[in-house]
């Protein structure tokens, strides 16, 4: 079965196929599908005299599995993302399903088998199957018709074809049979809005306000309006793995499922139902998507939440040595502080000091909720595991770390993050003093602590985003620059859509131009503040949550980093 390159495929990182191999050999996961064997036979008794030639009868067949996931059901051009359980568990349910487990369609091919008598061809009137797993009753099927399609739980199946052609004087067989294996990889997504693509939507918004595209269920009502409001797409990573690994290799398909959202925590959103919404947890969704069978891969990105990543954010934006001189310093160690505990109540206000004038106290302000912070995360991660332990079945978990906004000392443009949405001539913005602190205090412990709950609960740790994103892709680096029909500005047309300017920067990531967009220096891997403002909205840049998040670029790094990792496990 011909499948076509991946956006990752171009990618100076290791061969797909190699990858699926290391995967599939970690797993224990199936052998490939390869071509049928050989049979001959001649006809039985004596030909007629003077029939003349020899006769021989092969058999061949081919197996396959067709692509599950990077349909588009539709024609509208977007992926599905069907995320329901009769897509989870195929035929799960179905009256004749066999001990209730998942089917899978098993393509047999029998088009190559030959007959011939000397150097003529003779009919093939007859191909007759027997499909089975040991210790289960054989299916059976004879028709006139090389093909055919079998709908099968997976498992390893012994396959035999018995072909008949038709001589002049009667009929002469073949026989070719063989092992196959028939696998799915259940990939599943969890986390915060890293992993769910925020930033990143299907389609940009369009004219008149017309919202921006969230992840497409054809059919689903319901399951689209909840990717619309977790902001999930098949722009984020997760989906971009699952999606290189179901095109690289036709022995094998892959189910995805994603229940990723914006603003997921652990106690939030992850093991207990996301504050302020009706719904269910993430551990809860995906146990009624896919019951009991087994994951193989959990990816996974979660923590920054936990700790008040975007409240941080704001919070060096609003702490301002120009603006606010004398509170600067108590307002800067109050991100730093929360950081740790995860108290965003702090606050700041001026008060009589001598021999100054004034001076600066810290006060206490708001209802904010109380994060774990890093402090608790560590625990909070364990109650994650513990909670995944208990409901799922998973074989393997992959945790990816966070990136570096500030795009490291390889870019040295990068004077100030959010400057872009606040008011001109350095006022209120994240300059490079706070950003180096930000990096040691904030993104440098996330990922440690992320690290060693990886080494306590056996997951793989994808090491690498910090070190990728600095080398020169970070917040300030230049906007990709793409081929637009009609020149630079012309804002119409891709995708159907039309959104301004955004043409020229954005795709979606499959789009062989923003594969191509990957290797060039100086090119940022994030999502500035006015771009999500023009690509998804809302028009106050700070209720713009697609800010601070990777572009489809930086989601196209983060994918590789989780194939090399899955290739080196």
């Amino acid at each position: 079965m011909h499948r076509r390159p991946g956006p990752l495929s171009a990618l100076p990182s290791r061969p797909a196929r190699a990858i699926l191999g290391t995967m599939r050999r970690c797993l224990v996961l199936a052998v490939a599908l390869g071509a049928g064997a050989l049979g001959a036979a001649a006809a039985p008794g004596d030909p007629p005299p003077g029939a003349g030639g020899a006769v021989v009868v092969q058999a061949r067949f081919e197996a396959s599995i067709p692509e599950r996931f990077g349909a588009d059901a539709d024609g509208n051009g977007l992926i599905d993302l069907p995320n329901s359980p009769s897509y989870a568990r195929p035929g799960y349910g179905e009256a004749d399903t066999v001990a209730s487990e998942p089917r899978f369609t098993l393509r047999l091919d029998a088009g190559d088998s030959r007959a011939r008598r000397g150097g003529a061809p003779l009919p093939i009137i007859s191909y007759a199957w027997e499909v089975g797993r040991p210790g289960e009753q054989m299916i059976r099927r004879r028709g006139p018709a090389p093909r055919l399609e079998l709908a099968v739980p997976e498992g390893v199946y012994r396959v035999t074809l018995d072909v008949e052609a038709r001589l002049p004087w009667g009929t002469a067989r073949a026989r070719s049979a063989r092992e196959i294996t028939v696998q799915d990889l259940l990939v599943v997504a969890m986390g915060d809005s890293y992993a769910s693509g925020e930033g990143n939507p299907e389609r940009g918004r369009g004219p008149a306000g017309a919202p921006a595209q969230w992840a497409d269920a054809p059919g689903d009502p319901g399951a689209a309006a909840a990717h619309a409001a977790a902001h999930r797409s098949t722009a984020g990573w997760p989906a971009l793995v699952a999606l290189e690994l179901e095109q690289a290799d036709p022995s094998t398909s892959v189910t995805f499922v994603s229940v990723a959202s914006t603003g997921a925590r652990v106690d939030s959103g992850v093991v207990l139902p996301q504050a302020g919404t009706d719904v269910p947890s993430q551990i809860d969704q995906i146990a009624a998507l896919v019951g009991d069978r087994p994951i193989d891969l959990l990816l996974l990105s979660v923590g920054g939440n936990d700790i008040g990543f975007a409240r941080a954010a704001r919070g060096l934006v609003d702490a301002d040595p120009w603006a606010d001189p004398i509170c600067y310093r108590t307002d800067l160690d109050n991100v730093w502080q929360a950081t740790l505990d995860g108290d965003w109540n702090r606050g700041s206000a001026l008060r009589p000091a001598f021999p100054r004038v004034v001076g600066c106290r810290p006060t206490r302000e708001g209802t904010a909720t109380r994060l774990p912070g890093l402090d608790g995360l560590p625990d909070a991660l364990d109650r994650l595991a513990a909670a995944l332990q208990e409901r799922l079945e998973v074989r393997r978990v992959y945790l990816l770390g966070y990136p570096d906004p500030t795009g490291g000392p390889h870019e040295p443009l990068c004077r100030e993050i959010l400057g872009d949405v606040t008011p001109p001539f350095g006022f209120h913005e994240i300059d490079r003093e706070e950003q180096a602190q930000a990096l040691e205090r904030i993104v440098l412990p996330l990922n440690r602590s992320l690290r060693e709950a990886a080494a306590r609960h056996g997951w793989v740790f994808v090491d690498g985003a910090v070190e990728a994103f600095g080398a020169g892709h970070g917040y300030c680096a230049a906007r990709p620059r793409y081929p637009v029909p009609g020149g630079e500005g012309a804002g119409a047309g891709f995708f159907g859509t039309v959104w301004g300017a955004a043409v020229n920067w954005y795709r979606h990531p499959t789009h062989p131009d923003a594969a191509a967009a990957l290797a060039a220096p100086g090119v940022s891997w994030y999502r500035t503040a006015a771009q999500a403002v023009t690509l998804q909205g809302p028009a106050l840049a700070w209720e713009a949550t697609g800010t601070l998040h990777p572009n489809e670029l930086g989601q196209l790094a983060l994918a590789r980093l989780v194939l090399a990792a899955i290739a080196g496990d």
